[in-house]
């Protein structure tokens, strides 16, 4: 390669490609490293290490002293002033410093303190989602009562005529004392109808009397106050209402405990899988930096999703802790987290049951794909960056986060009532984790397969399995419509909706407010 020459007619510096960088003090020689120029010689040879090396060389070996130094540190037991090198530049001192650790006990109180207010006022409405998926409600008793009141006035005033018109003809006839007994109607003596009516009622109370006498069942079976709860309509804040009637300000904040120990769970074991994961593809972990951000946008999904799916199936057997505490009554049974784990068998704390696998994958994974693609969505397919147009942004993150709520409320409710069903009749649960059907406060909505579930949600039917013992011989299903169901039709697939949609539009209305303060701020330093 030639140069050509300057405009006085000089050459260049260089005119092959090997003399380039001469006039440095070093230069890099492929295949032969970084060069000093004064003596053309690598500078790793100026090492001491290296230079040792060339002058111990001897007829037993070439570089058996260099050999034996490089690799003596790595086979030895490291010396004290090494040891100690170690652990100094861990620096546990900051760890002790008095102010690093009121600073990070600070901070964990306050995460502490707005994490557990936000699950107090949240709960309650969580509760009462998770019942309203999994029960089966039928007409309130408030309801009932006001219907037989209805009907009960309009008999009174029935009566009342008949009664005026029953005291205008008994005018006409021979008036009977009170005190006279009512005799045979053989013998030709008949008694006015209002003293008919009274002998009526005096003996109505008797015959009740006797036939409670010979029923001793029904009386012991009356004797036992029920648990369950009567709403008087689907509505999340009667729900709530009703709770706190049967059972106390303590029902409606059930499993609360649990709760938060599950999320602190969740978070901490998908932070980790996030950051271990991401270090070996080669991004930055999803958890804390923004897909957007990514220089792969698409492992940066796969690992959220991923992330977040794993943890949620290992801690599927904590998730039925937390359903059983909700479903059953306050009053009955262990409440205790700490106890269930204590009486649980070794290693069955991260057991996944096997009747709940499919139904929790496919849950989950409905959840992570509600969470996390409307981002991946909006930031790498529509282009749209919540920095340059913020409102935007946000709209359309509200639109998909709704969508997004609405897809995988079928799939929380299967999956609510397959945990039901597994506490109800898998009979290779533990018995700790096992609950009776008297002691839920809600009756059971029924759990008939993960896809035949959602059909009789919707048909608002049963099945009715006679079985073999019939007179056909042969299993004979039916399906039964229950005209007094209410929790049933598309609406029973979507129960806790208006909840979710608040929380979104909550959040929609927060970020607004911050994008506002943060524009605020701009032009303030602007100014």
């Amino acid at each position: 390669m030639t140069s050509k020459p300057y405009v006085d007619g000089s050459p260049r510096p260089y005119a092959h490609r090997d003399e380039f960088d001469q006039l440095y003090p070093v230069a890099y020689k492929p295949y032969v490293g970084i060069v000093d120029n004064s003596t053309d010689q690598p500078i790793s040879s100026s090492l001491p290490t290296i230079s040792r090396t060339a002058a111990g060389r001897s007829s037993i070996g070439i570089g058996t002293s260099a050999t034996r130094t490089i690799i003596r540190p790595l086979v030895t037991r490291p010396s004290l002033n090494y040891k100690r090198n170690i652990y100094s530049d861990l620096e546990f001192k900051e760890y002790f410093d008095w102010n690093n650790m009121k600073q990070l006990l600070v901070s964990l109180f306050h995460s502490f303190v707005s994490n557990y207010s936000k699950l107090i006022f949240s709960q309650p409405f969580e509760v009462s989602k998770l019942l309203l998926q999994v029960g089966s409600f039928g007409r309130s008793r408030h309801s009932r009562l006001l219907k037989e009141d209805a009907s009960g006035a309009a008999s009174s005033e029935f009566s009342s005529d008949s009664d005026s018109d029953d005291d205008g003809a008994s005018q006409y006839f021979e008036r009977v004392d009170d005190d006279s007994t009512v005799k045979d109607i053989s013998e030709g003596e008949i008694s006015s109808p209002r003293s008919l009516r009274k002998s009526q009622i005096e003996r109505a109370p008797k015959e009740a009397a006797k036939k409670r006498k010979h029923s001793p069942k029904r009386r012991s079976a009356q004797a036992i106050p029920s648990v369950r709860i009567d709403p008087d309509s689907l509505n999340t804040f009667d729900v709530v209402s009703s709770l706190i009637s049967r059972e106390g300000p303590r029902g409606a904040l059930k499993a609360i405990n649990t709760s938060f120990l599950m999320n602190a769970l969740q978070y901490t074991i998908q932070s980790w899988i996030c950051g271990f994961v991401s270090g070996l593809l080669g991004i930055p972990d999803p958890l804390f930096v923004e897909i957007s951000h990514s220089p792969n946008a698409n492992l940066s999904l796969g690992l959220s999703i991923f992330s977040h799916v794993a943890t949620s199936m290992l801690l599927s057997q904590i998730a039925l802790i937390r359903m059983k505490f909700i479903v059953s009554t306050s009053t009955r049974g262990v409440r205790s987290f700490r106890e269930v784990v204590g009486k649980l068998p070794r290693f069955s704390l991260f057991k996944i049951p096997r009747d709940l696998i499919i139904p929790s994958f496919i849950t989950n994974l409905a959840r992570a794909f509600a969470r996390h693609y409307p981002d991946y969505l909006l930031t790498w397919v529509l282009q749209l960056s919540k920095y340059n147009s913020p409102y935007l942004y946000n709209a359309y993150s509200l639109i998909l986060r709704i969508l997004g709520l609405f897809i995988k409320l079928p799939f929380e409710t299967l999956y609510s009532r397959a945990q039901v069903n597994c506490l109800l009749h898998n009979e290779r649960l533990p018995a700790v984790l096992r609950v009776k059907e008297e002691d839920l406060c809600v009756k059971f909505g029924g759990y008939y397969g993960y896809l035949s579930t959602l059909y009789y949600i919707v048909a608002g039917t049963r099945p009715v399995d006679y079985g073999s013992n019939n007179s056909l011989n042969q299993d004979i299903g039916l399906e039964v419509e229950d005209s007094k169901e209410l929790n049933k039709g598309f609406g029973a697939i979507f129960r806790g909706w208006s909840v979710g949609l608040v929380q979104l539009v909550s959040r929609f209305t927060l970020n607004l407010l911050a994008n506002e303060a943060d524009d605020s701020s701009l032009t303030e330093e602007q100014l």
